[in-house]
């Protein structure tokens, strides 16, 4: 069960990693649609952070979260609250 569950997670990332690819390079400005991504991703996090516990995961600020909630904007923050709460 803990190789399907690892599995499962890693197909996942996979698929936020090419949705964001696909994202960034479907845009003819995609150093905006970069810093767009970013702003918005850290912002979730940040939000997620600090009123998190209304729903019961609080990420840290750490390097990790912010380069990976940067890179990948949104759907790298909730790859994270995936990943810590299941």
């Amino acid at each position: 069960m803990e190789f399907l569950q690892e599995n499962c997670y890693l197909l996942l990332w996979s698929l936020g990693i090419l949705c964001a690819v696909l994202f960034y390079m479907r845009h003819r400005k995609r150093i905006r649609a970069f810093l767009l991504g970013a702003v918005t991703g850290l912002t979730a996090l940040v939000l997620l952070h600090f009123y998190g516990g209304a729903v019961g995961f609080t990420p840290t600020l750490c390097m990790t979260n912010l380069i990976l909630s940067g890179i990948f904007g949104v759907p790298g923050v909730a790859l994270i609250a995936m990943g810590q709460l299941f």
